[in-house]
């Protein structure tokens, strides 16, 4: 409590001033520039909006958004700064200005000032690159717990200096990050647009996927002075020219695509180490004891992966020795990373004199290069253990052991079982087979079946206008056929009575009567007035006079030349049809 109430306050009571800047202001159309809002309030303070204002000829991104406490002031007091990030882009040449807008802070309405972006085909100034962080990532292809190296760089800054030693952050959901991880060191690398070679901050550490499928990260951090460079800030500045002013900077968004583990050919011993492992021979203190004296059994572990964060596998359970859980290396992770291994340690116990050396112990990793298992099994090492009076709280110890060993025995038949029983095909309840839901399903599936057939069956019986039209149809498109045949070989005579049948069939489900049973009179019955008396009447009264010839008169005469009349005849018969 005295720690704590020896803090400086924070301010809170100062009056809040955004600030507002587009960096770089002047752009090419396409480059990207970044739109920062920045207030002296806390974040939880400020209303910020989900969408702000912008004219609909930029692409307006969101970006970082993180807050920092500075101290400062003529009585020391913590000044907090929030910022925020937007990714700007412009297709087109002009001046765009996103428009002031109003926020509440502390419950008080705060009016954010308007910012103008120019975009020019030639910038006067030349060519000027937003300030923003780096962001690497040794691959992007990952497995769920495969630790891969990321690198944030603090490009074009002589000296950056972020907010006391807090290192930057990484932004997103689906990983995990070792912050103790961390660690910082300063390059030279060369400069794009000034030539020559800089000195930036460059931040590596860490990052642990947890969850597969599409995942983005970005990183973000405060930086302690702004560099010098065009920079157009709109509103007048809240903190005092002896105060460094702090700038939040994040980078473009980077994507990774991580995939779960296979559950085939898991080993034993797996507790979630992923990546290129491999072991040491085991050593142990000594190679002779007695029962009850432990004894220290070192394994070093070496890889590419997260070795800080490698978590030992369980000790196996036996009647002869008493195997505590292994305790992980206390070395920091940085020196660990650097070290290059790490150091697990068991604790073994003999508990019989019958031992000839430590059991192994199962321990397996998934090499993300192979996408397989690996077997780390900790081999067994060669002891001897000498007989001696077995202490008190060994006894129970030893009693355990036998029991828990028991009830690890496989089970067997009685005695009382003549031959084996039914053998089950696997232990998942019926309730969760495949086939069960479908078993369910089956009775209603068989009523539906029974009922459509019912109601197909019953169809005819109640529609039987509907299956004579049907059989009409049938009939008609058979009779087509044949004179169709008939035309094509030239048979009069067949043609016209095959011209006949299908006007007889055309017009039977109308009566109804049996086809051969319509004459002539029943079939320009069915046609309107103008036809019956007109050029249709006349075709139809043809081709029922050339069948009647064809069938009674002793030699054919000229009414069987009608094959000229097909084209009239197919007119007739489709305009039958579509009375069916």
């Amino acid at each position: 409590m005295s720690l704590m109430l020896s803090q400086p306050r924070i301010d809170v009571e100062s009056p809040v001033v955004p600030e507002v800047s587009f960096d770089p202001p002047v752009v090419r159309p396409g480059q990207e520039s970044i739109y920062r809002v920045a207030f002296n309030a806390l974040d939880e303070s400020i209303a910020w909006p989900d969408k702000i204002p912008a004219p609909p000829a930029l692409s307006v991104q969101p970006g970082g958004h993180a807050q920092m406490l500075s101290l400062g002031g003529p009585t020391p007091v913590f000044l907090p700064r929030t910022g925020f990030n937007y990714h700007v882009r412009a297709s087109g040449t002009g001046q765009f200005t996103i428009p002031a807008f109003t926020v509440n802070v502390y419950g008080k309405a705060v009016t954010v000032p308007a910012a103008q972006l120019l975009v020019e085909t030639t910038p006067t100034n030349g060519p000027a690159l937003p300030q923003q962080l780096g962001l690497e990532v040794a691959q992007a292809n990952l497995f769920v717990g495969q630790a891969v190296w990321v690198t944030v760089t603090c490009p074009g800054f002589p000296a950056p200096l972020l907010q006391g030693t807090t290192p930057v952050q990484l932004m997103g959901s689906g990983f995990i990050i070792d912050q103790s991880a961390f660690r910082q060191r300063h390059e030279a690398r060369p400069r794009f647009l000034t030539g020559g070679q800089g000195v930036v901050l460059v931040f590596e550490t860490f990052l642990t996927p947890i969850a597969s499928g599409k995942l983005t990260v970005f990183a973000q951090g405060f930086i302690g002075a702004r560099p010098p460079g065009p920079l157009i800030i709109t509103g007048p500045s809240f903190s005092s020219a002896a105060q460094p002013q702090y700038t939040l900077l994040d980078s473009d968004p980077l994507n990774l695509t991580v995939r779960p583990l296979p559950a085939e050919g898991r080993l034993p011993g797996f507790t979630g180490a992923v990546g290129a492992y491999g072991i040491d021979s085991p050593e142990i203190s000594t190679n002779q004891g007695r029962v009850g004296e432990p004894l220290k059994l070192t394994v070093r572990v070496r890889g590419e992966g997260d070795l800080a964060r490698l978590v030992a596998p369980p000790p196996p359970k036996t009647r002869e020795w008493q195997i505590l859980p292994a305790t992980p290396d206390n070395m920091p992770p940085q020196f660990i990373q650097l070290q290059g291994f790490t150091t697990l340690q068991f604790t073994l116990i003999p508990l019989s004199d019958h031992v000839r050396g430590t059991p192994p112990i199962p321990f397996s990793s998934f090499n993300p290069d192979r996408a397989a298992y690996e077997d780390l099994t900790i081999p067994s090492v060669p002891v001897t253990v000498q007989s001696g009076s077995i202490p008190a709280d060994l006894q129970v110890l030893l009693h355990a052991n036998a029991a828990d060993a028991d009830e690890e025995k496989e089970p067997v038949l009685s005695g009382l079982a003549a031959t084996p029983g039914l053998v089950a095909g696997s232990l998942v309840p019926l309730q969760r087979q495949i086939w069960y839901p479908l078993v369910q399903l089956a009775p209603g599936a068989a009523f539906l079946a029974l009922w459509g057939w019912d109601r197909r069956r019953r169809f005819p019986q109640e529609h039987s206008d509907i299956l004579l039209r049907k059989r009409a149809r049938r009939a008609l498109r058979r009779e087509w056929r044949a004179l169709q045949k008939a035309a094509r070989t030239g048979d009069s005579a067949r043609f016209a009575s095959a011209s006949v049948s299908a006007m007889r069939v055309a017009c039977a489900p109308h009566f109804p009567a049996e086809p051969r049973a319509l004459v002539g009179s029943d079939v320009l019955a069915l046609l309107p007035e103008t036809e019956r008396s007109g050029r249709t009447g006349q075709v139809v009264r043809r081709f029922f006079t050339a069948a009647d010839d064809s069938r009674f008169a002793p030699a054919p005469s000229q009414s069987l030349q009608i094959l000229e009349l097909k084209p009239e005849l197919e007119q007739v018969l489709h305009e039958l049809e579509a009375r069916l």
